[in-house]
Protein backbone atom coordinates (compact mmCIF):
# COMPACT_ATOMS: atom_id res chain seq x y z
CA UNK A 1 0.00 0.00 0.00
CA UNK A 2 1.50 3.32 -1.24
CA UNK A 3 0.27 6.59 0.82
CA UNK A 4 -0.85 9.28 -1.21
CA UNK A 5 -1.78 11.90 0.97
CA UNK A 6 -1.15 11.14 4.43
CA UNK A 7 1.07 9.01 6.49
CA UNK A 8 -1.72 6.65 8.63
CA UNK A 9 -3.64 4.26 7.17
CA UNK A 10 -7.73 5.02 7.45
CA UNK A 11 -10.38 2.67 7.21
CA UNK A 12 -11.53 1.44 3.89
CA UNK A 13 -14.03 3.68 2.93
CA UNK A 14 -14.30 1.95 -0.91
CA UNK A 15 -13.01 0.46 -4.31
CA UNK A 16 -13.00 0.23 -7.86
CA UNK A 17 -15.44 -1.36 -9.60
CA UNK A 18 -13.64 -5.02 -9.89
CA UNK A 19 -12.00 -4.66 -6.37
CA UNK A 20 -8.66 -4.11 -7.58
CA UNK A 21 -7.99 -0.52 -6.02
CA UNK A 22 -9.25 0.02 -2.82
CA UNK A 23 -9.03 3.65 -1.05
CA UNK A 24 -8.71 4.08 2.37
CA UNK A 25 -8.71 7.39 4.59
CA UNK A 26 -11.41 9.74 6.54
CA UNK A 27 -13.70 11.97 4.47
CA UNK A 28 -12.87 15.43 5.29
CA UNK A 29 -16.54 16.51 5.33
CA UNK A 30 -19.72 15.27 3.68
CA UNK A 31 -18.84 17.96 0.62
CA UNK A 32 -19.48 16.99 -2.76
CA UNK A 33 -17.87 18.68 -5.57
CA UNK A 34 -19.23 18.59 -9.17
CA UNK A 35 -16.65 19.39 -11.92
CA UNK A 36 -18.99 20.53 -15.43
CA UNK A 37 -15.51 21.01 -17.71
CA UNK A 38 -15.32 19.12 -20.84
CA UNK A 39 -12.88 16.72 -19.97
CA UNK A 40 -14.76 15.34 -17.07
CA UNK A 41 -17.86 15.08 -18.84
CA UNK A 42 -16.22 12.72 -21.68
CA UNK A 43 -14.48 11.06 -18.98
CA UNK A 44 -17.38 10.00 -16.91
CA UNK A 45 -19.28 9.29 -19.64
CA UNK A 46 -21.76 13.03 -19.59
CA UNK A 47 -22.06 14.19 -16.27
CA UNK A 48 -19.89 15.56 -13.74
CA UNK A 49 -17.05 14.56 -11.91
CA UNK A 50 -18.51 14.00 -8.48
CA UNK A 51 -15.65 13.99 -5.89
CA UNK A 52 -15.00 13.75 -2.29
CA UNK A 53 -11.55 15.43 -0.33
CA UNK A 54 -10.25 12.41 1.61
CA UNK A 55 -7.82 12.99 4.71
CA UNK A 56 -5.00 10.58 4.89
CA UNK A 57 -5.45 9.14 1.53
CA UNK A 58 -3.98 5.77 0.75
CA UNK A 59 -4.70 3.91 -2.10
CA UNK A 60 -4.20 0.23 -2.10
CA UNK A 61 -2.76 -1.48 -5.78
CA UNK A 62 -0.72 1.20 -6.99
CA UNK A 63 0.11 -1.01 -9.94
CA UNK A 64 -3.23 -1.47 -11.16
CA UNK A 65 -3.78 2.41 -11.82
CA UNK A 66 -3.52 3.62 -15.02
CA UNK A 67 -2.24 7.50 -15.14
CA UNK A 68 -3.31 9.89 -18.56
CA UNK A 69 -1.86 13.55 -18.73
CA UNK A 70 -5.26 15.28 -19.49
CA UNK A 71 -3.53 18.49 -19.60
CA UNK A 72 -0.25 20.80 -18.87
CA UNK A 73 -1.27 20.84 -15.16
CA UNK A 74 -4.16 17.98 -14.51
CA UNK A 75 -3.99 14.01 -14.61
CA UNK A 76 -6.54 11.49 -14.45
CA UNK A 77 -6.19 7.76 -13.10
CA UNK A 78 -8.26 4.88 -13.47
CA UNK A 79 -8.37 1.16 -12.32
CA UNK A 80 -6.49 -0.59 -15.38
CA UNK A 81 -8.55 -3.53 -15.06
CA UNK A 82 -12.55 -2.37 -14.73
CA UNK A 83 -11.54 1.38 -16.25
CA UNK A 84 -13.24 2.63 -13.03
CA UNK A 85 -12.27 6.64 -12.51
CA UNK A 86 -10.17 6.95 -9.66
CA UNK A 87 -9.16 10.82 -9.35
CA UNK A 88 -8.10 13.99 -10.82
CA UNK A 89 -5.01 15.54 -9.20
CA UNK A 90 -2.30 18.26 -10.58
CA UNK A 91 1.04 16.44 -11.83
CA UNK A 92 3.51 15.88 -9.21
CA UNK A 93 1.06 16.47 -6.11
CA UNK A 94 -0.87 13.52 -4.41
CA UNK A 95 -4.41 13.20 -4.73
CA UNK A 96 -6.47 14.31 -2.30
CA UNK A 97 -10.06 14.25 -3.92
CA UNK A 98 -11.58 10.90 -5.13
CA UNK A 99 -14.36 10.05 -7.43
CA UNK A 100 -17.62 9.41 -5.37
CA UNK A 101 -18.47 6.24 -6.63
CA UNK A 102 -16.00 4.92 -5.55
CA UNK A 103 -17.51 5.09 -1.81
CA UNK A 104 -18.77 2.04 -0.31
CA UNK A 105 -21.21 4.82 1.76
CA UNK A 106 -22.41 7.92 0.23
CA UNK A 107 -24.62 8.55 2.97
CA UNK A 108 -24.37 12.07 4.55
CA UNK A 109 -22.94 13.70 1.02
CA UNK A 110 -24.38 16.77 -0.81
CA UNK A 111 -23.07 18.69 -3.48
CA UNK A 112 -21.47 21.71 -2.47
CA UNK A 113 -19.70 23.04 -5.04
CA UNK A 114 -19.76 23.58 -8.55
CA UNK A 115 -17.14 24.10 -10.69
CA UNK A 116 -16.88 24.90 -14.91
CA UNK A 117 -21.00 25.55 -14.69
CA UNK A 118 -20.38 27.52 -17.64
CA UNK A 119 -20.00 23.80 -19.02
CA UNK A 120 -22.93 22.28 -17.27
CA UNK A 121 -25.30 20.64 -19.67
CA UNK A 122 -28.62 22.81 -20.50
CA UNK A 123 -30.46 19.69 -19.19
CA UNK A 124 -28.83 19.80 -16.04
CA UNK A 125 -30.17 21.81 -13.40
CA UNK A 126 -27.49 23.45 -10.95
CA UNK A 127 -27.65 22.11 -7.29
CA UNK A 128 -29.06 24.00 -4.68
CA UNK A 129 -26.98 25.90 -2.70
CA UNK A 130 -24.29 24.32 -4.12
CA UNK A 131 -21.31 27.25 -4.75
CA UNK A 132 -21.33 28.14 -8.33
CA UNK A 133 -17.78 28.53 -10.15
CA UNK A 134 -17.28 29.04 -13.96
CA UNK A 135 -13.84 28.83 -15.72
CA UNK A 136 -12.56 32.19 -15.09
CA UNK A 137 -12.74 31.98 -11.67
CA UNK A 138 -11.06 28.17 -11.83
CA UNK A 139 -8.43 29.71 -13.69
CA UNK A 140 -7.87 32.26 -11.78
CA UNK A 141 -7.76 29.44 -9.07
CA UNK A 142 -5.47 27.65 -10.99
CA UNK A 143 -2.73 30.81 -11.80
CA UNK A 144 -2.81 31.74 -8.29
CA UNK A 145 -1.85 28.16 -7.06
CA UNK A 146 1.03 27.69 -9.51
CA UNK A 147 2.31 31.15 -8.30
CA UNK A 148 2.07 29.37 -4.78
CA UNK A 149 -0.33 30.42 -3.42
CA UNK A 150 -3.54 28.13 -1.69
CA UNK A 151 -5.75 26.06 -3.22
Amino acid sequence: MTALGGSSLGGQIGQCLCGAVKVHGELRSGDVQACHCGQCQRWTGGGPLLAVRVQDLEIEAEAEIETYQASNHGERAFCRTCGSTLYWKMQGKPPSFVALGLLDDQSGLSVTEEIFVDYRPAWMPAWPDATQRTEADMLDALAAYLDGGAT
